[in-house]
């Protein structure tokens, strides 16, 4: 419980934690507080929290997350679980030799698009580096005026139960979708989303074709995955919880294929998802901590929905 004032503490987002916990009856930190009821806290770089006599609500230790959030170890999670889709290998050798077929190879540390190519099987071994992984490239996809679209949607688990905000955004890249095709603005490239001229959208979830269907398709699918990651996340005590971006492709037939996860998510984009989707989600996120302010939501907010018991 966070009682009717609270205060919280975020280094990544921390207006729009302000604007999503002010109207609960939240108090960002302050210098001279001893106490903080709700802490997101993101430790990269060496950085450290200020010294508070306690702390309420926090972040699970990374060291049970991280191999959620590492590309190459979720996807090792997965394989030895028999969930290998879209397949990943670890060594050039191991990929098939199919005609049409095209892989796409990652540095498993880095992210937003960083070291990232996309070759036939011929060309594999020649971009592939010891350590990165060779995915299959996913081509039969749902498109956005024929333009690829990465789905981000928000993940929370606490206390033993994972549940998912209802309402994410797309990332759609700027240039038409090519199926066959290996040019890094088809398939990848979605850098720039926050100039106002860029090529690349964000757009709220409810503008996707059928987004309806798609959304109904994710809790079993979720179920699925993290009864592979729940030995991870079911010894944690009350006190705290974990909030995942996860990314996803939409195949044609509107089901989800998770791409990756992020246990550190960022949580500000345009202004237009910042107010619609993280804002709101980050508030809902509180009143899954505190059931008592749930009254305090606006009737037309969406509201975390339970998925499964880890």
């Amino acid at each position: 419980m966070l009682g009717d004032q609270f205060t919280f503490l975020s280094n990544r987002g921390s207006k729009n934690f302000a604007s999503a916990l002010e109207p609960l009856g939240g108090r960002a930190f302050q210098d001279g507080d001893r106490h903080i009821d709700l802490l997101y806290y993101d430790t990269y770089g060496g950085k450290r929290p200020p010294e508070v006599s306690s702390v309420g609500m926090q972040l699970m230790d990374r060291r049970l997350t991280i191999p959620l959030d590492h590309k190459s170890q979720m996807a090792s999670l997965l394989l030895n679980a028999g969930m290998n889709e879209p397949r990943v290998f670890f060594a050039p050798e191991d990929v098939p030799d199919e005609p049409g077929s095209l892989w796409i190879i990652k540095n498993p540390l880095l992210s937003s698009g960083k070291e990232i190519h996309v070759v036939p099987k011929e060309q594999v071994a020649e971009k592939w580096s010891n350590g990165s992984i060779i995915q299959e490239l996913v081509q039969d996809l749902l498109l956005v005026e024929e333009r690829k679209f990465t789905l981000r949607m928000y993940l929370l688990v606490h206390d033993c139960k994972l549940y998912l905000y209802p309402d994410g955004f797309a990332v759609v890249h700027g240039a038409k979708y090519v199926r066959d095709s290996c040019d890094p603005a088809v398939q990848f490239v979605h850098d720039g989303y926050m100039k106002q001229d860029s090529s690349v959208e964000l757009r709220p979830l409810k503008e996707i074709p059928e987004h309806e269907t798609l959304l109904a398709q994710l809790p079993a699918y979720l179920q699925k995955l993290f009864v592979v990651f729940s030995d991870f996340l079911n010894d944690e005590g009350a006190d705290t919880y974990c909030l995942f971006g996860a990314d996803f492709l939409v195949r044609s037939d509107l089901s989800p294929v998770l791409i990756e996860m992020n246990d550190r998510p960022n949580i500000v984009h345009t202004a237009l998802v910042n107010s619609e989707i993280n804002i709101p989600m980050l508030r809902a996120m509180c009143c899954v901590f505190d059931l008592a302010k749930l009254p305090l939501l606006p009737s037309d907010q969406a509201r975390y929905e339970f998925v499964s018991s880890l």
